[in-house]
């Protein structure tokens, strides 16, 4: 029997714990540890998977069995846990965004690199079914080249990161670099396209303590010209659902994503307009059904681990992304238009 992919995850928060019940779910990977500051708390995660506690990355490295160290903390913590685990020998799951600055992307990339690790960033919104269906559209030619988009993502400001950290812009870059990120990243991937120009509004709207912005308005121009509106918000009441909206004009028809919608997608097309579920993604014997995106993005990193590919969400992939989101602050800062490349900051 070949040897199981031994797995570490870094923190057992709400994404700690997320990716925990991914990782049980995958035949090939065994959960050896978790990481975390508090041994009581972790150690109540750390029994459903017996698996054994470390309270640093540094002790979990002395286990010799450890492949991969997924790295679950609060964003400002990524660049030294994540170098630290590459320089290892280990392959890296860091959680998006993937850092703050292009400066701490790029160390993370080139320690990687020298190691010759996988490292991939959960970027979860491509293995989401809805979207995922989308980009297969798109790809197919099925609305033709996309000419504009319109992106929606607003929630209530996240409670349950350690010490409030979402409301701290050194920590979390505020609504734009935590959220905004998912629509920028997905957008980059469904046009097959850069952006080469940024203008954005960045807000406080709502005064809950803190410093993180919590609205965000962004035009992005791509190369091939299309134009996509992003808004991103985490001003809304505690009590309000989570909504995404996604819409999308093709030279020859036009989709939709809703996901207060029992039928999220909405595609038009030759004059006729047809729906899809998330029911009509390929179904996993065994697996829950609509399998979970968070399995799926799991599951792809294995595979490229096993099969010796490059991830979909690789690190120069993802730092293109927070390059966008980056270029949006400089943008709302300034008050005018910026280009890309943005420049290493």
């Amino acid at each position: 029997m070949e040897k199981k992919i031994g797995v570490v995850v870094v923190g057992y928060g709400f994404m700690g714990t997320t990716h925990l019940e991914s990782w049980s779910l995958i035949p090939e990977a065994r959960i050896l540890g978790i990481v975390g500051r508090h041994k009581a708390k972790a150690q109540q995660v750390a029994k459903k998977y017996k698996a054994k506690v470390y309270l640093s990355l540094e002790s979990a490295l002395r286990k010799g069995d450890v492949d991969v160290f997924d790295i679950c903390t609060p964003t400002f913590t990524h660049r030294p846990l994540a170098i630290l685990g590459a320089e290892a020998g280990k392959h890296i799951l860091v959680e998006k965004p993937m850092a703050l600055t292009l400066r701490d992307a790029d160390a993370m990339i080139e320690a990687a690199e020298k190691r010759r690790v996988k490292f991939m960033v959960a970027h979860c919104l491509r293995f989401f079914p809805e979207y995922m269906k989308v980009k297969e559209i798109v790809s197919q030619g099925t609305i033709g080249e996309p000419v504009m988009a319109r992106a929606h993502r607003a929630g209530p400001l996240p409670r349950w990161g350690r010490d409030n950290w979402f409301s701290d812009k050194i920590k979390s870059g505020g609504v734009v670099v935590d959220i905004a990120i998912h629509d920028v990243d997905f957008l980059r991937w469904c046009f097959s396209d850069e952006v080469c120009r940024v203008y954005s509004s960045v807000s406080k709207l709502v005064r809950r303590g803190g410093t993180s912005s919590d609205h965000a308005r962004m035009i992005l121009r791509f190369k091939q010209d299309a134009i996509a509106h992003v808004e991103a918000s985490w001003a809304v009441p505690d009590q309000a659902p989570f909504t995404t909206y996604f819409e999308l004009a093709g030279t020859k028809g036009w989709l939709s994503v809703d996901n207060s919608s029992v039928v999220p997608v909405t595609v038009m097309s030759k004059g006729r307009i047809g729906g899809f579920t998330p029911d009509t993604m390929p179904w996993i014997p065994g697996m829950p059904f609509p399998i979970d995106p968070y399995y799926r993005e799991i599951r792809h990193f294995v595979d490229c681990i096993i099969k010796d590919e490059q991830p979909m969400t690789g690190g120069r992939e993802a730092r293109s992304s927070l390059e966008v989101c980056l270029a949006a602050l400089q943008s709302a800062k300034t008050q005018g238009p910026v280009d890309l490349p943005f420049g290493v900051k």
